[in-house]
């Protein structure tokens, strides 16, 4: 009979004498693309629905999408249970995954995987794969992170990003690498939301100052502060030679600078807006609201709401920070952005050697300003290249009292999206279909035979095209 016959427990349903025969009859069945698996990446509270925005991207193609928002156990950064009533979501018929069997049969009925890219989701792309179904990754944050999840192709988010992967997968600090061969170049969806699903994302400059109590006449600066509790955390790692008084001190320090930066921004006459870090506001490293509190406590001006993210960056003027990566958001939006070298606070370490990280770099290092010098390094190692300026804390006040540092260079724009983002006009989402939908197609119609098998067992069990199926046979 041979181990596909009928006393295989898997093909039950076969009659005698169908075998490969009928796998093969049975197969066109499961070539088209009819429905994937969604699964969200990282909570932001900025803007949580970015992957609904990519959803009805492929609803419109004519794909069913089952949306998938992680809990915390199985995303440390995931959605917390109050979102499974989000109407938005509710709305969406978005299911809840929270641990492996939840992914187990939210994979039901699908013939792809497609994951919003995040550093715990290298067993979802494993147990996509044990059933033969093809899977794809995507950015949808900023900052320089993507994890390859051993995924079948990853959807990057610039050519800064691959040279970036390449090199963390060449030294070991990720895993589940990918080839380069199996990138491509897309974007990030971080920016890019469902038409009416951030609150108020097209307010004028007047209502937005009217919002946060600031001055229309006056110049916008925001500082991107990193967070104090996680830094609790993480200062340890990083140092742990450093006795607990010794992080104390660390940590009390560069408030101070912070405290400073508040300060000279308000004696320059311009007006200040703190946007905290999205780890403020869901996070495994602080408790939820401890953030928020301190800094309304203690930094005398407004805090961003989180879902007026976008409408932020629109408006401001010039970023300000220390220890941030918000340098490449302010880019997005074609604001300058100030790095400024603390007096009294050593730089925590960046996550690999800083002149790798350089080296991945294809356009000049450090602040634009100084791009026509050709540096040979960057004075932060925050951040390795960035539209906008560097200085000291005595040179601040100068520095935004000059008109000219508001001004970028057009062609200095548009190097940094190239490298940094690839594009800034919103349309990463369609660019990530088009591809999916390519890699998906081919893959599920050039599928080796062993790969039909574990497809079609997958559809099998979950009764998917059973009565298809038997009517075939019959």
């Amino acid at each position: 009979m041979g181990v596909w016959g009928r006393e295989h427990p898997r093909f039950w349903f076969l009659p005698e004498g169908h075998h490969v025969r009928e796998i093969n009859r049975i197969w066109p069945l499961m070539k088209k693309l009819k429905r994937i698996l969604l699964v969200a990446g990282r909570y932001l509270q900025e803007n949580p629905y970015r992957e609904v925005h990519l959803k009805r991207l492929f609803e419109a193609r004519g794909v069913e999408v089952a949306l998938a928002i992680p809990g915390r156990g199985i995303n440390k950064g995931g959605f917390t249970p109050e979102s499974r009533n989000d109407p938005v979501f509710e709305r969406e018929k978005a299911l809840w995954v929270d641990g492996h069997w939840d992914f187990q049969a939210a994979m039901r009925g699908c013939q792809a995987v497609v994951l919003s890219t995040w550093r715990s989701y290298d067993p979802l792309a494993d147990m996509a794969r044990h059933k033969g179904l093809p899977t794809i990754n995507f950015a949808a944050t900023s900052g320089q992170d993507h994890w390859p999840n051993n995924v079948d192709h990853c959807l990057v988010r610039s050519r800064m990003a691959i040279s970036l992967l390449n090199y963390l997968c060449r030294t070991g600090q990720v895993e589940g690498c990918v080839p380069e061969s199996r990138m491509s170049i897309v974007g990030s969806m971080l920016h890019e939301s469902p038409d009416g699903m951030v609150s108020r994302p097209t307010m004028d400059r007047e209502f937005f100052c009217q919002r946060y109590g600031l001055d229309p006449s006056r110049r916008i600066v925001v500082l991107f502060p990193a967070g104090v509790a996680p830094y609790r955390v993480k200062v340890p790692l990083w140092r742990p030679e450093w006795s607990p008084s010794q992080v104390d001190e660390y940590i009390r320090k560069m408030i101070g600078e912070y405290f400073l930066i508040c300060k000279t921004v308000r004696d320059a006459g311009c007006n200040l807006l703190i946007k905290l870090h999205p780890t403020a506001y869901a996070s495994y490293w602080c408790r939820e609201g401890e953030e928020a509190d301190f800094w309304s406590q203690n930094a005398e001006t407004s805090l961003l709401a989180p879902q007026d993210t976008q409408a932020m960056f629109r408006h401001m003027d010039i970023g300000v920070g220390i220890n941030t990566n918000a340098s490449m958001d302010a880019g997005y939006f074609n604001k300058p952005f100030i790095y400024i070298s603390p007096d009294s606070v050593p730089l925590g370490p960046s996550i690999a050697t800083v002149s790798e990280i350089e080296a991945c770099c294809g356009i000049p290092l450090g602040p634009s300003s100084h791009w026509y010098t050709r540096p040979k390094t960057s004075p932060t190692p925050w951040m390795s290249s960035w539209l906008g300026h560097f200085c000291t804390m005595e040179q601040l006040s100068e520095l935004l009292n000059d008109p000219q540092t508001y001004t970028i260079d057009p062609s200095h724009a548009q190097s940094y999206i190239t490298e940094f983002w690839h594009r800034n006009d919103q349309q990463t989402g369609l660019r990530i279909v088009n591809a999916s939908l390519e890699i998906f197609e081919s893959a599920l119609a050039n599928s080796d035979f062993p790969t039909k098998i574990r497809r079609l067992r997958h559809a099998i069990d979950l009764n998917y095209l059973r009565a298809g199926i038997q009517k075939i046979i019959s």
